[in-house]
């Protein structure tokens, strides 16, 4: 197992084993101050592995590169190479398992290219390090991406707690029509919730369906790809230092004729940004440089120039006292607490959809449908909330209905199942 540094001579080389099958699925994990999270998802992957098409299992390999975390903590690196070497010895590879401690922190797009000129199988999963494998994922991704000439590659559905209550929303594709309209929500309520509404209902369409779904863009969190086909359209543009790479590598696979697809069957939890929440100033500097790259790129001049006056919009001082936000209904605290929230609707509802976002635009929310009067989180996935302001949302979708409930407010001062609230806070 690789536990310094890899040479960049060697990132290229295509090794083989001399022991066990060779590798015919490669899985990619980019971690950044994930340990923990990375040594749970290689665990989850152990016991989920791929098969191939006759249900036998198919030799895999997982290659971890850490992009110079600034938390390097020798017990949680040892977690993740004890699963790399349990990975390693389960497929009977002892290059199956590898942990490569990347000596700069160039960017998920370049550490992820790194894995993979490191990697042997025909088929490439890329993933985050905070995800779970759940049973029959990847076999279902597989088989899809097999059978369907047309798919560039293949993303599962997102959920945010081990229950699958809560689903992730599909990524909304970055164009000059959302920079205008949520431009101009910003100073105008009114539009902006008529843009959450028009969110809501296609996220809605994409929770429900029972097929596979084409959609404008992957959610980089994880998707299969076959090997020569992310050769042949140039891997990740390196450029990107984070975000928005995946949005950059959905719109080449689609300018190359094929299709970004969501197979319905094929389920992932997904712990969002458990990397990016360790380091919010430099995620944000890194967002902003990535967004500016993927407007000047696909869009040109004309993107530079609508993306600058956007952002002169939001920020002149002469402008500010226009900028509002109102919420479409008032808004219920319930302030600060380490006990689960208790959504209450105020009417039974035979069918409803409730989104829970950390924005109180709700521009990207996740979702969880049910019926009855209130929602509150089981104690497993209240476990999973961090300590942060959450906002949620409801529609009463019965009789075909998507009528507004109401808007909530609540501070959780729980994190990751532990209380935040200080000795003596308590009244």
């Amino acid at each position: 197992m690789t536990t310094g540094s890899v040479p960049r001579q060697d990132d290229g080389l295509a090794v083989s084993p001399r022991t066990g099958a060779v590798a015919e699925l490669s899985v990619l994990i980019v971690n950044y101050n994930s340990w923990r999270e990375c040594a749970h998802a290689i665990a989850s992957l152990r016991q989920h592995g791929p098969t191939r098409p006759d249900g036998s299992p198919m030799p895999f390999e997982c290659i971890v590169v850490d992009n110079l975390s600034p938390h390097r903590d020798a017990g949680a690196i040892a977690a993740v190479e004890h699963e790399l070497l349990l990975l390693a010895e389960q497929q009977h590879d002892p290059l199956a398992g590898r942990l490569v401690m990347h000596h700069e922190n160039g960017g998920y797009s370049k550490g992820m290219n790194v894995a993979f000129r490191l990697s042997r199988g025909r088929q490439v999963l890329v993933s985050n390090p905070d995800v779970l494998f759940l049973p029959d994922l990847l076999t279902k991704l597989q088989r899809h991406l097999e059978r369907d000439a047309r798919a560039g590659c293949v993303v599962p559905k997102g959920f945010w707690d081990p229950e699958r209550s809560g689903r992730l929303p599909p990524n909304t594709l970055p164009t000059l029509r959302e920079v205008f309209w949520t431009t101009l929500g910003a100073f105008w309520p009114k539009l902006s919730h008529r843009y959450a509404k028009k969110l809501a209902r296609r996220w809605l369409s994409v929770w429900e369906a029972d097929r596979p779904v084409v959609l404008p863009m992957m959610s980089g969190c994880m998707f299969l790809i076959e090997r020569d086909f992310f050769a042949s359209i140039g891997l990740f543009d390196e450029r990107y230092p984070l975000y928005y790479e995946d949005t950059d590598l959905s719109v080449t696979i689609r300018k190359a004729g094929r299709t970004v697809t969501q197979v319905p069957d094929a389920h992932l939890v997904h712990f969002v940004n458990r990397s990016g929440m360790s380091d919010l100033e430099t995620m944000w500097k890194r967002h902003h440089t990535s967004r500016r790259l993927y407007y000047r790129k696909w869009y040109g001049r004309l993107g530079t120039l609508v993306l600058r006056a956007a952002d002169w919009l939001l920020a002149v001082p002469a402008l500010q006292r226009w900028r509002r936000f109102v919420p479409a209904t008032p808004i219920v605290d319930f302030g600060e607490s380490d006990a689960p929230p208790v959504i209450d609707f105020g009417r039974d509802c035979e069918r409803y959809l409730l989104l829970m976002s950390l924005d109180a635009r709700f521009y990207l929310a996740a979702g969880m449908l049910g019926s009855g009067r209130q929602w509150t989180p089981s104690q497993l996935g209240f476990s999973y909330f961090v300590n942060a302001t959450f906002y949620f949302t409801a529609y009463d979708l019965s009789g075909g209905r998507f009528e507004r409930l109401g808007t909530w407010r609540y501070h959780c001062m729980s994190h990751l199942g532990v209380s935040v609230v200080k000795p003596g806070a308590r009244p």
